[in-house]
């Protein structure tokens, strides 16, 4: 069984339906025809303040995921059982039912989305963690009758609505109730509640002079959640607009059809995952709807359609499928899926549907397309902020924040800067202007004052001794003692010296004392780029102590968790850190051989044919005289080699002068390409003063600086992709992406211009509940190997 879903407002970017306009040029005339401007432009141009404006939003998804259907049609030939489309998107589900013609269904929209737009004074809120009887219960305990739940999204996240005031007033009161989240929405209409009455009345007079065919394809109404009769068609389509999408119940009744998460096709705007990921939380949350009274509803529809005078006596109804599980030696197997792995409350703290996190990849190798596609699929993903200037990393997050929808989770890598602690204070300024809510510390040895300034930003006393923070750290460390500080409260010897200067307030030093320093602590093993070459099997049950002991100093904040990191590229790596207690996997390398990595091509040719064995150890250009180590790609490269030469000559030798000459030429020939003397010019330009009047008075410094142009140059002839200097590319890059590209080989992943963030973190997910439920299976059946 299949079903094609369309979805709503939300989904909506600027860029959308690049490829499709030209495909499609007939109807792209029509779409003109019937709005009176150009939809390609809108789609293509935006602005991003017009496309969400809702009377261009909803005819704008209308036109892009009916062209998106059409091309999947042409192209594959799928024909789907059900179709279901959220809000104004039930109306592309129409269309592909065939019930309206192309511009019919757009001029219905057109109205729709004009007369919707003009609602004002209205609010919507996104709740998470209650499901409808809470959300009823809270409504009706309090006494809100200025506010309607309008969208049962899933079993627990449903959309409030109401007038905008009212909305806003409630947050407290569902928090209190026991939401997770509450996430005002930025709208201003009451959309699908009895405020839109009026917008109802018209919408009903526009209908009056259209038609609907019977649907050649059972469309699920939002009305409803069953599928639509053509004699209602136009009563449910008019009810629509001021009833609630009852989406969750809809995708539990195509699960009780026999639908799955793998047969349903998302058909959006490209990039999106916006309702396919509801079809997962749905199925866990709640499951089908019940087989039997679906049977017993079909049967009293049917006899009624058919108009039984009298009806034959019932026959006895069988019982659902309760085919018991299989068995191995007289024992149940085991079946696991994605949502049993890993902690739900961790997923329900960052708002995720699975516990699974695609860490930052400094220089913008996790980029804002990569961040983007995670978040679409409800995943979290951190923008690789690590050696950019702080300007690109606001035009990261202004892009970000355009992209994405309101509440859609995202975070920014926050790299430690030993020797330029002024950097982790204008990025700290940064994170705190624009409201970014998660950070990736990463490469800290010890909490820092500009980690204490983004925490003290975020604190709030919610009463009776809960404290809740709004801006959320998850902490990547590979020693048990460093995890220890950041499961503590912020070092009272930063405090005195931020309250001295007046970084913090009073209030916000008291907070800091009762709250740990992260929320998250993820253990990070042997990875790519700077590596302690730690093992999970070692960290995470120390960390986890930890954890444990912190989660009782701090009974009243919230669940603390620990997560694994480093060397995850196979199901059965993100299995075995599960099974050791992980609350959510982090993946990294395998991430930089995808489409929306930011590098270049010719990285990602080398890296998608690489092997567990193709990494080594260098040393780290920022740190190199610390001993600090990176690991990167070693084949076909000489970078790893080079980079160990230039380190041993930095520790052989006091300046750049007592280096043999024969092969100080070769160095300068080889590596550079150009004399020291003409390095350290260009050094000259780009580092404070300061730095080159210490180089002049120390020849050491001076070679370290060269040779730190070294490291510099490296990693960017790999992003730029610089085939001329092709042998000294610097790749951060652990095993784990070997062991991939092992596991997919012969797949339609083979190649990495197939891969996707999104798509990859399905496969390990679903991979590594497959390999747990088998392997328990087999060692509660009593033993064996089992592949």
């Amino acid at each position: 069984m299949k079903a094609f879903m369309f979805p709503g407002q939300g989904a909506q970017r600027v860029g959308m339906g690049e490829g499709l306009f030209e495909a499609f040029p007939q109807l792209v005339a029509e779409a003109d025809a019937v709005l009176g401007y150009s939809i390609a432009q809108l789609c293509l141009e935006g602005p991003m303040d017009r496309l969400t404006r809702t009377q261009f939003t909803q005819p704008a998804l209308y036109v892009v995921n009916a062209l998106t259907h059409l091309r999947h049609i042409r192209e594959t030939g799928e024909r789907p059982d059900f179709l279901l489309g959220h809000s104004v998107s039930e109306y592309v589900a129409l269309f592909a039912a065939g019930a309206v013609d192309f511009a019919s269904g757009l001029s219905m929209v057109a109205r729709r989305g004009a007369l919707m737009g003009e609602a004002s004074g209205g609010g919507m809120a996104a709740v998470i963690g209650l499901d409808a009887d809470g959300i009823a219960a809270a409504i009706d305990r309090n006494g809100l009758r200025d506010v309607f739940a309008a969208n049962y999204n899933t079993p627990r996240q449903i959309v409030v609505s109401g007038k905008r005031e009212a909305v806003v007033a409630a947050e407290p009161l569902f928090r209190e109730a026991g939401a997770s989240h509450y996430v005002v929405l930025p709208v201003s209409g009451a959309f699908h509640t009895p405020y839109m009455e009026a917008a109802r009345a018209a919408f009903a007079e526009h209908l009056a002079g259209l038609t609907f065919k019977a649907p050649e394809i059972p469309v699920i109404s939002n009305v409803t959640a069953r599928p639509h009769e053509a004699e209602q068609l136009r009563e449910r389509m008019i009810e629509q607009i001021t009833a609630p999408v009852r989406w969750a119940e809809s995708i539990r009744y195509l699960l009780a059809k026999g639908v799955t998460f793998a047969d349903v096709t998302e058909l959006g705007p490209a990039g999106s995952a916006v309702v396919k990921p509801m079809v997962k939380r749905t199925e866990l949350e709640a499951g089908p709807l019940d087989a039997s009274l679906l049977a017993r509803e079909e049967a009293d529809a049917a006899a009624v359609a058919a108009r039984i005078a009298e009806p034959e006596p019932e026959t006895a109804r069988k019982a659902p499928d309760e085919t018991p599980s299989p068995r191995l030696n007289g024992h149940a197997s085991f079946r696991f899926s994605p949502e049993n792995l890993g902690s739900r409350a961790f997923c329900d703290a960052f708002g995720l549907a699975y516990p699974y996190v695609a860490g930052a990849m400094y220089q913008g190798i996790a980029s804002v397309a990569l961040v983007e596609r995670m978040a679409r699929a409800g995943l979290l993903g951190f923008f690789g902020a690590g050696g950019l200037p702080m300007a690109e990393v606001e035009r990261a997050i202004l892009r970000l924040r355009d992209v994405l929808p309101e509440g859609a989770p995202y975070g920014i890598n926050f790299i430690a800067h030993v020797n330029r602690p002024h950097l982790e204070d204008e990025l700290t300024d940064l994170l705190i202007r624009h409201g970014v809510g998660i950070i990736e510390a990463s490469a800290f040895m010890e909490v820092t004052p500009a980690l204490v300034r983004y925490r003290a930003a975020g604190l709030e006393d919610q009463g009776g001794g809960r404290i809740a923070a709004r801006n959320r750290i998850i902490a990547k460390v590979s020693r048990p003692d460093v995890a220890a500080q950041f499961l503590a409260p912020a070092p009272e010897r930063l405090l005195s010296k931020l309250l001295a200067s007046g970084a913090i307030t009073a209030d916000e030093a008291n907070l800091l004392r009762q709250v740990p320093m992260a929320d998250a602590i993820c253990v990070e093993a042997d990875s790519g780029g700077h590596t302690d070459q730690g093992m999970p099997f070692a960290l995470i049950p120390a960390v986890l102590k930890v954890r444990d002991e912190a989660q009782a100093r701090f009974a009243k904040f919230g669940p603390i968790f620990v997560g694994s990191g480093g060397g995850i590229g196979t199901p059965e790596a993100a299995a075995a850190v599960f099974m050791l207690g992980a609350d959510f996997i982090v993946t990294g390398s395998v991430n930089q051989c995808t489409v929306e990595a930011g590098t270049s091509d010719a990285v990602k040719d080398l890296l998608e044919g690489i092997n567990v064995h193709d990494t080594a150890y260098a040393p780290s250009g920022e740190m190199f005289e610390l001993g600090a180590k990176v690991q990167v790609l070693k084949k076909g490269l000489f970078f790893p080699a080079r980079a160990e030469k230039l380190v041993s000559l930095y520790r052989q030798h006091e300046s750049l002068d007592e280096i043999d000459p024969k092969l100080r030429q070769q160095i300068e020939e080889r590596y550079f390409r150009r004399s020291f003397d003409e390095v350290f010019r260009d050094v000259a330009r780009s580092y404070p003063a300061s730095e080159i009047e210490r180089a002049e008075r120390s020849p050491r410094h001076r070679m370290g600086l060269v040779f730190r142009r070294y490291f510099k140059d490296t990693t960017t002839w790999a992003l730029a992709g610089d085939l001329d200097h092709k042998v000294d590319f610097q790749v951060h890059c652990g095993p784990a992406l070997g062991a991939f590209n092992q596991w997919v080989e012969g797949s339609e992943l083979a190649s990495w211009r197939t891969r996707h963030v999104d798509v990859i973190a399905a496969r390990l997910l679903e991979g590594a509940a497959d390999v747990l439920g088998r392997r328990l299976s087999v060692m509660i059946g009593g033993g064996g190997r089992t592949r």
